[in-house]
């Protein structure tokens, strides 16, 4: 796998004021009036030339050093921070699709959430909002006061925005960048019953689309531009609709290769041409034809597999049965799949990492980073979003619902037969909560190894001080300390093997605090003994209300229907560790570990329970 592009240590280039500037004067806003006009002229020009509203944050940086006086750097963060905030679109085949400013709510380092906005920051956008001239800083800030309703006339706040929005079109923005712009303006339109701008921005989206399709190699903004204008947005009216929409979703059936990329105009299609027969039938036969050739252009003999099934799939979900039996023959005439491990190199987009690292690159200390890290999500994902792509995966393809899998064991020998509908639901399961852990080992090992990075690799017991403040247990806070530093100095193998059997012990000893019967009592001859770490999640699960999406991550990284590391580190098979792996079995072991207290009897039960349904790595 290809490195992620890297996040440059040069704030100029992150957008947010870097830890020696904070430490020169504070980051807390107070309003200037009298700095508006400064301020925006220095906006205006960012704005110029600037490819995306992450540039203006950048430009917004570099021309600040030029000014004299020098602006307040709280000032000058402020501004930056005000144009690192996103449209976010909602996915293709919404009900009612539309875009919104983010992060409206909820944590977010940088930039903060708009709503967690103070009273001062208000004010500079209220002021600066009247006093920008360029139509990339008029968009944001009308869309500002739009959101969080810092104007008594949103009406007027939203025709401003939509205008701004407008104006952007045909300037230095990317496409993408501008159509986001006009699926931002639609909403804002629609939301306030604009209803002359409206058809003025759905114009304006066409116009976008047919210049998209035209291209050689068709950009995707077409796609989210047509699945937002071939909805009416209002129930029992007739929304007036482009009639070029359903020509270009026509050519756009055409204009694409990818087949993920059909089957969103096809679902498009099929959404808007409603009782519309002949146009349904040719949007799937689009569709399937585009996996047939992704199976025709695939080397692998699995690859052709996989989209011959799904030809077969589509085909048979859509009544399309002579193009079903067409992928049906040629998958019983596939190349037969010779199994063997395969390494594969492909590029994450730098934005998925960039994101995700930047509280790493912001800490003022190592304690601060890792705390952050202690706090980090299940990597596994959310049970619930996992079952749902397990039931779609299961539901749409031919082999799951008709194939008997084998699964063999280290020594090479058949284990288990999967068969059965639960069984296949199972399976799924663990595959799409898989998914999720190799991107996030990836993220975790980034951020350990960010902290290396920036602050070196701390002494044995600052760790075991550090993670002693949790009310850990000294013997696991020096464990984990020790794994964190083997870590550190690329001894993942070793990390692991110290890291992973404490995390059955933790589990163990937050049983026996809670005084949960775990123990199984001698009998005749038979040893007392603990019970396995399968035995010890399935008692935390059914009698502290652990946190599901937790509970998942760990069975599936540690016990044999998923990774098995647990097993393999145990009977001695994990001689060859990544960091990757090394990383996750440290989260799997802080999860617990800091949730094991030093003085259980002065811990209420509660607190430990209620840190359990948490599991967010916090003291209780």
């Amino acid at each position: 796998m290809e490195d992620a592009e890297p996040i440059n240590e040069d704030s100029d280039l992150t957008g947010e004021p870097s830890s020696e500037e904070s430490t020169q004067e504070p980051l807390t806003y107070t309003h200037d009036p009298g700095l508006v006009s400064v301020l925006a002229q220095l906006v205006d020009s960012a704005c110029e030339d600037a490819d995306t509203f992450r540039a203006v944050s950048i430009n917004l940086r570099q021309l600040a050093t030029s000014l004299n006086p020098p602006l307040p750097s709280a000032a000058e963060r402020e501004l930056v921070m005000t144009f690192g905030y996103s449209l976010r679109s909602t996915p293709i085949g919404s009900s009612r699709p539309d875009a919104s400013l983010v992060p409206l709510d909820g944590p977010s380092y940088f930039p903060r959430s708009l709503n967690d906005a103070d009273d001062q920051t208000r004010a500079l956008w209220v002021d600066l909002a009247s006093a920008v001239t360029h139509p990339v800083a008029r968009a944001r800030f009308a869309d500002i006061l739009f959101t969080l309703k810092l104007t008594e006339n949103r009406r007027d706040a939203a025709e401003r925005a939509i205008r701004a929005y407008l104006d952007t079109v045909g300037g230095s923005l990317q496409d993408h960048e501008q159509g986001f712009g006009l699926l931002r303006a639609l909403t804002l339109a629609r939301s306030v019953g604009l209803s002359d701008l409206e058809q003025q921005v759905a114009s304006a989206m066409v116009d976008m689309a047919e210049g998209a399709l035209l291209e050689s190699n068709p950009a995707y903004v077409a796609v989210p531009l047509l699945d937002a204008i071939a909805v009416s947005p209002r129930k029992n009216k007739t929304q007036p609709i482009n009639p070029k929409v359903d020509d270009l979703l026509d050519t756009a059936l055409q204009a694409y290769a990818e087949a993920h990329v059909v089957k969103e105009v096809a679902d498009i299609v099929r959404r808007r041409a409603a009782g519309d027969d002949a146009r349904i039938q040719r949007a799937s036969e689009a569709q399937i034809h585009a996996l047939l050739k992704e199976a025709d252009n695939g080397r692998e003999a699995l690859i052709k597999v996989y989209y011959l099934n799904e030809a077969a799939s589509t085909a048979r979900r859509y009544g399309v049965s002579h193009l079903e039996e067409v992928a049906v023959s040629r998958l019983q005439s596939a190349p037969q799949v010779e199994w063997k491990t395969l390494q594969t190199e492909f590029s994450i987009p730098s934005e998925i990492f960039r994101n995700y690292l930047i509280p790493y690159e912001r800490a003022q200390t190592w304690q601060e980073a890792l705390a952050y890290w202690f706090q980090s999500d299940s990597p596994s994902g959310s049970v619930s979003n996992n079952e749902e792509t397990a039931r779609n995966l299961k539901e749409v393809s031919v082999v799951e619902q008709i194939a008997t899998n084998v699964k063999f064991g280290p020594e090479g020998f058949p284990k288990r037969v999967i068969s059965g509908e639960e069984d296949s639901l199972q399976r799924q399961r663990v595959r799409a909560a898989s998914a999720n852990i190799q991107l996030n080992g990836l993220r975790l090992a980034s951020a350990l190894d960010m902290i290396r990075a920036r602050f070196g690799i701390p002494s044995l017991e600052d760790i075991e001080a550090c993670i002693s403040d949790f009310g850990t247990h000294p013997s696991l806070a020096k464990a984990l300390a020790k794994a964190l530093q083997l870590y550190w100095v690329d001894e993942f193998a070793a990390s692991v093997h110290l890291a992973v059997p404490k995390i059955e012990a933790s589990a163990r000893s937050i049983l026996l605090e809670l005084n949960e019967p775990v123990y199984r009592a001698a009998v005749g001859d038979a040893d007392g003994q603990f019970p396995g770490l399968g035995s010890l999640l399935d008692k935390l699960e059914e009698k502290c209300d652990f946190d599901p999406d937790w509970a998942c991550f760990l069975r599936v990284f540690l016990l044999k229907d998923g990774y098995n590391v647990r097993n393999l580190v145990a009977h001695g098979f994990m001689d060859e560790v990544d960091c990757n792996t090394a990383a996750l079995a440290l989260r799997a072991c802080v999860l617990l570990v800091v949730l094991a207290s030093n003085e259980p009897a002065e811990r209420d039960i509660k607190s430990v329970k209620d840190a359990l349904a948490g599991s967010n790595g916090e003291e209780s």
